[in-house]
């Protein structure tokens, strides 16, 4: 099947750029431009574990920013084939470049090459949610002690690197659907100068992905469905393969849908993801997450209301949950600057209190945020 994707996905975009003749030279240059946002939050927690603290100070006020740039360009050339490139540099941390592609577009649809996600991770549709800083899938500034599940996620299938190099392709659009399929061979950031490690402990590739999406109007409803599926090779169980087994071929598949109507929009999506490990009793861990949400918007003011769950099985064969409720809400003051607040409540259950203490935390947010956009 792999093979197949990636032989087919590269014949497509042969056939796409023959069908469009031979490119001349181009109308205009590349043209470069940036844009990107800056944000800054503030927020206070107070925790129900045990302590009832975080980082040893109660109702703990803290502080973070996030910044990121785009850099991109493209030119279409005289045969209609647009070629372009962009890339992405993320602020917090240091974490440098992350997604970064050169990118094909024409009547046959669109290729990507580079470092950027998946096609089911693409086309994944979340619950509406008003705050752009905020959210429970996969958010940006978040507080509250949550165990070993940091977040919500029915994005990333948390498996292999999000941003592997890999070639993608998404078709046109016929009549709302639109199809896209992506694969990466080893898994890593850059294939050549060294830096595929191969058989590495633990390590994914052969990372093949299938996603598909339904996005039209009817009247004065639209309508978003979309799901997919994603599939990894284990290139080496562990040092202990002789007393734990693995699961060779871990993957994730997901599902969403959204419906508006006037000034509201009602949805959710579901991931469940088969993991490489397995528990003491021999069977594959797993983990599920899904979110629920109704948003509301008129003119610059917007308000969502979330709730979602994630479900991880751990290795002595219990399951920790983690459950979120939302209340956020976003006013943009102006031309690309917007304000948020939002008010969390989390609930973090580890289910092995009863066996040798665990870590349960309940626990309450108050956020604000400032977002600059260009």
């Amino acid at each position: 099947m792999k093979k197949t994707l990636l032989l087919g996905t590269t014949a497509l975009m042969a056939a796409g750029l023959v069908a469009s003749g031979v490119a001349q030279a181009a109308e205009e240059p590349i043209t470069v431009g940036i844009n990107g946002y800056f944000v800054s939050a503030v927020g206070t927690v107070s925790q129900e574990n045990e302590d009832g603290q975080i980082a040893d100070n109660k109702n703990s006020l803290v502080f973070g920013n996030d910044m990121e740039l785009t850099v991109g360009g493209s030119t279409t050339m005289d045969n209609g084939v647009t070629a372009g490139f962009s890339s992405q540099l993320e602020g917090n941390g240091g974490d440098g470049f992350d997604e970064r592609f050169v990118y094909f577009s024409g009547s046959f649809g669109m290729i990507r090459m580079g470092q950027t996600e998946s096609a089911r991770q693409k086309m994944v549709t979340g619950a509406p949610n008003a705050a752009s800083t905020f959210g429970i899938n996969s958010p940006f500034f978040t507080i509250g002690d949550k165990g070993g599940l940091t977040f919500i996620s029915t994005y990333s299938d948390l498996l292999g690197d999000d941003d592997a190099i890999k070639l993608a392709y998404f078709s046109p659009t016929f009549n709302g659907f639109r199809l896209g399929m992506s694969y990466s061979s080893t898994g890593g950031v850059n294939d050549f100068y060294e830096q595929n490690t191969g058989d590495a402990v633990g390590g994914l590739q052969n990372d093949a992905a299938i996603g598909v999406e339904f996005n039209n109007d009817f009247g004065d409803v639209a309508l978003r469905v979309s799901g997919g599926m994603e599939t990894y090779v284990l290139e080496r169980c562990g040092a202990t393969a002789n007393l734990q087994g693995c699961d060779d071929n871990p993957g994730s598949h997901s599902f969403g849908a959204n419906i508006s109507f006037g000034n509201f929009s009602v949805g959710g999506s579901y991931q469940a993801a088969d993991q490489a490990g397995v528990a003491a009793d021999g069977s594959n861990l797993d983990r599920e997450d899904y979110d629920l949400g109704v948003r509301w918007g008129s003119g610059p003011l917007s308000m969502s209301l979330l709730y979602g769950e994630a479900a991880q099985d751990q290795t002595d064969n219990t399951t920790d949950t983690l459950s979120l409720v939302e209340l956020n809400g976003q006013y943009a003051i102006g031309p690309g600057i917007q304000l948020a607040a939002a008010v969390v409540r989390g609930d973090f259950d580890d289910e092995t209190e009863d066996i040798a203490g665990g870590a349960d935390n309940a626990y309450t947010e108050v956020k604000v945020s400032a977002a600059l956009w260009f």
